[in-house]
């Protein structure tokens, strides 16, 4: 699951897991419209926030695309 799904899936707010990571809400955002690309702990990290969710491989996977 990208990141926005999960966002709009579950009704997080960007807000609310930028605190849970301990990073700016820009952060997030830049994470979202493809802007930035999180390094490999910041993935993991992630990962465990959104309980598996967002999963490493969703950050390389093209829209559409199955694993």
């Amino acid at each position: 699951m990208k990141l926005k799904q999960y966002l709009e899936t579950t009704g997080t707010s960007q807000a609310t897991l930028a605190d849970a990571l301990r990073i700016s809400q820009a952060a997030i955002s830049r994470y979202v419209r493809g802007e930035r690309f999180p390094d490999r702990n910041m993935i993991l990290k992630i990962q465990r926030a959104t309980k598996g969710k967002v999963k490493p491989r969703d950050w390389f996977e093209e829209e559409g695309e199955a694993a």
